[in-house]
């Protein structure tokens, strides 16, 4: 099962320390609608330390934005509107913000898939 689909059912304590991970650094609302193509990509592939990965880094980061794009550009109805202005900010948001570190970027969703899994593992361990 996908983790996106089994951190949304964390409850509680584990809930709270899943949304924390959100911000303006990575909107939990980018993590909601891109949770697929985000999840497919090979973040582990890129070795954080390696200036070198540097370009694949940005390949990344052009490929988010231009998902998000995508995702706002097909939104329709009066929901649709709101949310197509919404995805449309947070493209440009994640640009200027990473643009000149895409490494960044990286960093951030790899820590914010490890944490969900872990997340999830330690709440399946309980029950």
């Amino acid at each position: 099962m996908a983790v996106w689909i089994q951190a949304q059912q964390l409850q509680g304590d584990a809930l709270h320390q899943m949304q924390s991970l959100y911000g303006q650094h990575f909107p939990i609302e980018v993590r909601h609608y891109l949770s697929q193509w985000i999840e497919s990509q090979l973040w582990d592939a890129i070795d954080l330390e390696n200036p070198q990965e540097e370009f694949k880094a940005k390949r990344l980061l052009d490929s988010l934005i231009q998902e998000l794009q995508n995702k706002a550009e097909h939104q329709v109805g009066e929901d649709g509107f709101l949310l197509k202005i919404k995805l449309g900010h947070y493209a440009n948001q994640l640009k200027s913000t990473y643009d000149r570190c895409p490494l960044e970027l990286v960093r951030c969703i790899k820590h914010i898939l490890y944490t969900e899994q872990r997340l999830i593992r330690e709440a399946t361990n309980v029950s």
